[in-house]
């Protein structure tokens, strides 16, 4: 697997992102036993996609069900890994969206958490039919979107000269162009920062420069400059709430 955007931040990503709240982990569980039928085995398995650090995937062995972790970034991985580790039901493989490495009609719960825009959706609609089991899947995809979303700054270009946008933009976009009738639910999930998280929130970003990036030390005076701004007694408290877009995908319909 290649390197990615997230090379060199998996520290940052699993100190500083936010996780899933209970009440979303427990709605896909509804979302589970609604719209799907155990298959022959009499346990579902759930491919938890562009895993990252495992935020979600932790949270989904909860549920007691095998998690199949699929994420293409070495470094990542190896924090997903660690992460992971203890965890009987969670296997961690190496691949991306478009090529997963999973067995054919394997898998009846495909989610997707902060990654759906990364993905192509023809490329990836054909892997999720590859790997579904009995002819149809539950995609769900999940995004924090925090009320200041450091993303969103008009027309900043990244050091790819991708215009930066934020996440609940991508999950607007994402809910157009991988869903045809998505439900969506979102849960609050609110985020209290200390300095130090802060800046591991704010290192961990695609966009971010990387500590040995000339342009660093000054992203870093910026990043405590948001801080000093919005923090009140050495805390910085967002209304970041979790936006969840879900669908039963029946193959060939």
């Amino acid at each position: 697997m290649g390197n990615t955007r997230f090379h060199g931040k998996a520290q940052a990503y699993a100190a500083g992102r936010p996780g899933y709240p209970t009440a979303a982990i427990r709605y896909i569980s509804e979302l589970m036993r609604r719209d799907l039928t155990s298959p022959a085995d009499g346990e579902m398995t759930i491919a938890d996609i562009g895993a990252g650090t495992g935020k979600l995937t932790i949270e989904l062995a909860g549920l007691g069900l095998p998690v199949v972790a699929v994420e293409p970034d070495g470094n990542m991985r190896t924090e997903l890994i660690d992460r992971t580790n203890g965890l009987d039901n969670v296997t961690v493989v190496a691949g991306t969206a478009d090529h997963t490495g999973l067995p054919v009609r394997s898998v009846d719960v495909i989610t997707v958490a902060q990654a759906l825009h990364w993905f192509d959706p023809g490329t990836f609609a054909a892997e999720c039919r590859r790997i579904a089991r009995n002819g149809r899947y539950l995609l769900v995809s999940l995004y924090n979107v925090t009320s200041f979303d450091s993303a969103m700054r008009n027309e900043r270009r990244d050091g790819h000269g991708d215009v930066i946008t934020g996440s609940i933009r991508h999950f607007e976009d994402t809910k157009t162009a991988f869903f045809h009738n998505p439900e969506i639910r979102s849960f609050a999930n609110p985020m209290h920062y200390t300095r130090e998280s802060w800046r591991a929130y704010m290192d961990s970003h695609s966009h971010s420069p990387l500590p040995d990036d000339p342009d660093y030390a000054a992203y870093r005076t910026w990043v405590d400059e948001l801080f000093n701004q919005r923090a009140m007694d050495g805390a910085l408290t967002d209304d970041t709430t979790c936006m969840v877009a879900s669908e039963l995908v029946v193959c060939g319909e």
